[in-house]
């Protein structure tokens, strides 16, 4: 903040300007980057701002303990159009929480964070079923380690068109593999089961300390001639039932190809899990024919992805566990094949051998199912050894695209994506197209738009696809031109528009922030008395702002007051706002300081061509002026009432509250504030956009109407709402187990009534029921709350029966005890005197020193148990 009096005037023409806070669009959570043999990666980060920025900056901590891993460190300083976009090298391996911050001449103006993003390991998994996975109850586990991830989604069979689904996946959304309460993870692209991944990801993290991420392409009942075949783009039909395998020509290769080029081109990539072999002992293929399709397809991926991938081989031909007594069916021939292929030198490594597995370890003849699973993810674990990592050279990700923005024109922006690519497809992401298979907005390399947020899907020449970060075209006027506002179609945020011409007291004025100090964008969110708000001009007196309106507007609204950034300031913080129309002084406010309440303006300006704003020193120098012209906004002459309010319902209904919620109005500038009837009376209002209302102060038990009507900043109220009814709920009942207890025992308190809250009980428990054992005769009360509102109380006593008295004289009517669950003793060191009733199996025991004495009117019904004994107690 600026404690001397300086004047600083700063003319804008034409500069470009952007508002508010940043925000992320790259990497997204839970995303995991493959590490290198250092145990690093590069990390892109990328996103929006807008707000004046001139370096952006990221700190890593560690998510599980949060402890610093990399501080605060600059990732990008070439900031322009709204967008940033950078990389943080050598990322440990780890799982991370990333913040990040834009900065103006060396102070904060904006932050956002990430949580859970990974440098660790990514696997792609390939072959048939029992790589795959088979969909249901496979006696799966999912992942107890959050660090365990996919992306959850399965693209593999088309019901539909009748075939594989040859389309690339989504863009990836990242969860934890889990098998849970019947809801199973898939594992894009094919992958319709955790299958073992969730243990072998348990136990990768466990090994290796940094988080493991799985994209599956196996392909059911498929043999080494499929995927040579498809590999070829040839047609290739399934072994089992000779007919074209999926329906698709190309399948299963193309599954295993669109994982290589999207997933790994995008995140990196350890290796390939192939686990295949028992459709090629089922078909007698021979071990050379086995040798060199699999060769050919290691090529092929190889080709494709235009990287040395490593490959790692499991040894797994069963495809009959009861074969040969029980033993299976094991083939040496494609065992021995499956040896040949693996050739460390060349990238390609052992994996586990599986023909073992068998017995109940197997849900058929050639599935894993259940603690199979469990083994099969222990030997692919085992496989994966410390020296399998450090000799498979991993694929790193590719770098994230940077897009460039400039002005195409007065009213356009210009999005160029970088050289060098064979296609580019361009999503408009807030239609809903966001995915690479979704409508194009455009296939050239360069668009010019004025709206909307993009994104750009780049392919090179292998075929590899990857993504620009998410670029939102907005204000396109304020960042291309100073220009008049030329006309009125809806509401104008001054903020959104340039000046003609301003002065300001001490730096240059500042769009959606406060004034800060002395530098560009240097300002802080705009707060008034804690209300922030997004859209508005932070100023410093003495100031001046000219919009040129060009007659076309109705009328011009904000608040107004003392940035609460100097809130704590000594002295000064003194100014007067004042509003000129066309030279002509229309609202001057009166001396405001950091204490006066936000003062809301809503001034006519039909007809006015320049609108001046006006911040002046009140006389006490300029110490510590910063203003705000909050939320300003212009209006279109407005003469049309808001729609009535929609959908008014009620809920949260309680003793003594209840809740309205409706659908919002609209209106052809803005709704102002929704006023509230009860009973036909006004009884409050809640500004917009908020569209709910806590009705307090009602009476339990009673029945009231209510409707809603909008208002408009022009004073137009909408027609009322549809009607609400409400009554509310009579207070708490609560029914007793056990009235009478003898010590020792409990009896269980139940509160009817608290529907859809929270009964809390004098003993601070929250269930219901509760079940109490006293020891001396106790009142337990309850309140119900529902909502923000809590009831009255309601008491029940539960009767502790002494453990020795005297005597008792137990009356019809009075002590009768007619449940079932009443098991009770009476102990009386002298005399017991009963005219009461036991029905219902009760249960009643009657002790006495000297006599029990059972009048006319006591009964026991058959069914209960009764017992009267002479025995003594001792008083306590």
């Amino acid at each position: 903040m600026r404690f001397i009096s300086l004047t600083l005037i700063v003319i804008f023409l034409t500069q470009l300007f952007s508002f508010a806070q940043i925000s992320l669009t790259f990497p997204m959570e839970k995303a995991v980057f493959q590490r290198n043999q250092n145990n690093t990666a590069n990390i892109y980060i990328a996103g929006n701002y807008t707000s004046s920025i001139s370096t952006v900056e990221a700190r890593f901590t560690n998510a599980t303990n949060s402890q610093v891993v990399i501080d605060w460190t600059v990732f990008s300083s070439n900031i322009n159009g709204g967008i940033f976009h950078g990389s943080v090298a050598n990322v440990p391996g780890g799982w991370y929480n990333i913040e990040v911050r834009g900065k103006m001449n060396g102070n904060i103006v904006g932050t956002t964070n990430i949580n859970k993003v990974g440098v660790g390991e990514v696997f792609i998994i390939a072959g048939q079923s029992n790589a795959q996975g088979r969909e249901g109850d496979q006696g799966e586990v999912g992942a107890t380690d959050e660090r365990v991830v996919s992306h959850n989604e399965v693209s593999w069979f088309d019901a539909g068109l009748g075939q594989c689904d040859i389309k690339f996946p989504n863009y990836p959304t990242f969860s934890q593999i889990t098998s849970a309460s019947g809801t199973r993870s898939y594992l894009s692209k094919t992958g319709q089961n955790p299958w073992c991944y969730g243990k072998l990801g348990d136990n990768l993290v466990n090994k290796l300390g940094v988080p493991v991420a799985f994209f599956n392409s196996g392909a059911i009942s498929t043999s080494s001639v499929n995927w040579k075949e498809s590999s070829d783009g040839s047609p290739t039909n399934n072994h089992y039932s000779n007919v074209q395998y999926c329906n698709a020509v190309g399948v299963p290769y193309s599954g295993l190809k669109r994982v290589l080029n999207y997933y790994a081109s995008i995140f990196g990539v350890r290796a390939i899990l192939w686990h295949q072999g028992e459709t090629d002992n089922y078909m007698t293929n021979t071990g050379s024919n086995y040798i060199s399709n699999i060769n050919y397809v290691i090529n092929k991926s190889r080709t494709h992805l235009g990287q040395n991938i490593p490959w790692v081989i499991s040894r797994a031909t069963v495809f009959d566990k009861n074969a040969n007594g029980g033993s299976g069916n094991s083939s040496s021939t494609i065992i021995n094949a499956q040896n040949s292929v693996i050739n460390s030198s060349n990238k390609i490594f052992s994996g586990p051998y599986t023909d073992d597995i068998l017995g109940s370890n197997r849900s058929d003849e050639v599935h894993f199912y259940g603690s199979g699973l469990i083994e099969l993810a222990n030997r692919w674990d085992a496989s994966l050894s410390l020296d399998f990592f450090n000799n498979a050279t991993p694929i790193p990700a590719q770098p994230l695209p940077n897009i460039s923005i400039s002005c195409a024109s007065l009213n356009q922006q210009r999005l160029t994506a970088p050289g060098g690519y064979v296609s580019y497809k361009w999503v408009k992401v807030d239609s809903g197209n966001q995915d690479f298979e979704d409508t194009a907005e455009a296939t050239t390399q360069i668009i010019d738009r004025s709206s909307g947020s993009y994104r750009c899907y780049l392919t090179d020449n292998l075929g590899n696809i990857t993504f620009t970060q998410t670029v939102t075209v907005q204000n396109v006027a304020a960042q291309c031109s100073c220009v008049g506002i030329i006309s009125c179609s809806g509401i104008t945020y001054l903020s959104d528009n340039q000046p003609c011409s301003s002065t300001n007291g001490w730096g240059p004025i500042e769009f959606n922030k406060s004034n800060g100090e002395n530098g560009t964008g240097d300002g802080t969110t705009i707060k008034l008395k804690g209300v922030s708000y997004a859209k508005g001009i932070g100023v410093h007196a003495n100031s001046e702002i000219r919009y040129n309106l060009n007659n076309s507007f109705g009328r011009f609204i904000a608040e107004l007051g003392i940035d609460d950034e100097v809130s704590t300031a000594v002295g000064g913080a003194t100014v007067i706002f004042k509003v000129y129309k066309d030279n002509v002084i229309s609202y001057t406010s009166g001396i405001i300081n950091k204490n006066t309440s936000t003062v809301k303006i809503n001034i006519n300006v039909v007809g006015v061509n320049e609108l001046r704003l006006v911040v002046d020193d009140s006389g006490d120098n300029s110490f510590a002026d910063h203003a705000d012209w909050a939320g300003a906004r212009l209006h279109c002459v407005d003469s049309q009432a808001p729609t009535a309010p929609t959908g008014l319902v009620e809920s949260l209904i309680s003793q003594n509250c209840a809740t309205l919620t409706w659908n919002a109005s609209t209106d052809n500038m803005e709704v102002e504030k929704y006023n509230i009837y009860k009973d036909g009376a006004l009884i409050g209002f809640v500004n917009a956009p908020i569209t709910t209302y806590r009705v307090t102060g009602l009476n339990q038990l009673n029945y009231y109407q209510f409707r809603v009507k909008a208002v408009d900043y022009s004073g137009n109220e909408s027609s009322q709402s549809n009607l609400v009814e409400v009554v509310t709920l009579q207070n708490l009942v609560i029914t007793n187990s056990n009235k009478q207890i003898n010590i020792g025992q409990s009896s269980s308190l139940y509160a009817f009534g608290c529907f859809g809250g929270t009964v809390t009980w004098s003993t601070n428990s929250t269930q219901n029921p509760i079940l109490v054992s006293p020891t001396d005769t106790t009142t337990y009360s309850v309140t119900c709350t529902i909502g923000d509102c809590t009831s009255a109380a309601t008491s029940e006593t539960v009767n502790v029966i002494p453990n020795c008295k005297n005597s008792y004289n137990l009356l019809q009517g009075i002590d009768d005890f007619v449940t079932s669950t009443t098991n009770l003793t009476y102990n009386a060191s002298q005399t017991i005197r009963a005219t009461n009733i036991i029905s219902s199996e009760a249960k009643v025991n009657y002790n006495a020193g000297q006599s029990i004495t059972l009048l006319p009117g006591f009964q026991s019904i058959p069914g209960t148990v009764f017992k009267a004994s002479i025995v003594g107690c001792n008083n306590p």
